[in-house]
C-alpha cells in the first residue's frame, strides 16, 4: 500500500522533527517565554522536515521555482500547524497543568496528523 508507506516516512520524519523541536523548545524555554521557544523550535523543525519530507517521503527532486512554491504552500500550513501548536500547548501548560514536554508531546502528535493530512490534499495531491 503506497499511502501507508508515505505516512510511516512521514511519520519517522516528523519523529525526527518532534525531537529537534523538543530540544530547541525546552532549550530555550529557560531564557525567553515558552511560547516564543516553542515557535523557535517549530519553525526550525519545520523547516527541516521540509527538506526530508519533499525528498524522501514524497519522492520529490528539489528542481526550479516548483520547489520555492512548494515550500510556499507548506509554509502556509505549517502556520496553522504552529497557532495549533501554541494553543494546545498553552492548554496543556496553563489548563490542564502538564509540564511543557508532556503538552508538546502531545500537541505534535494531533499537529502531526493535520499537517500531514493537509500536505496530502494540498501540497502533494496524493489521491
Amino acid at each position: 500500500m503506497k499511502d501507508a508507506g508515505t505516512f510511516l516516512r512521514y511519520s519517522v520524519t516528523g519523529v525526527f522533527a518532534f525531537l529537534v523541536d523538543l530540544v530547541i523548545t525546552l532549550a530555550l524555554a529557560r531564557a525567553v517565554h515558552y511560547l516564543i521557544a516553542n515557535s523557535a523550535g517549530f519553525v526550525v523543525a519545520n523547516f527541516l522536515q521540509f527538506l526530508i519530507v519533499h525528498q524522501w517521503v514524497f519522492r520529490q527532486p528539489f528542481k526550479g521555482k516548483k520547489v520555492f512554491s512548494l515550500y510556499l504552500a507548506t509554509f502556509a500550513i505549517s502556520l496553522l500547524g504552529l497557532f495549533s501548536s501554541n494553543v494546545l500547548v498553552y492548554i496543556g501548560v496553563e489548563v490542564l497543568s502538564l509540564s511543557l514536554a508532556i503538552a508538546k508531546a502531545i500537541t505534535a502528535i494531533i499537529v502531526l496528523g493535520i499537517n500531514y493530512s493537509l500536505r496530502v490534499a494540498i501540497v502533494y495531491k496524493i489521491r
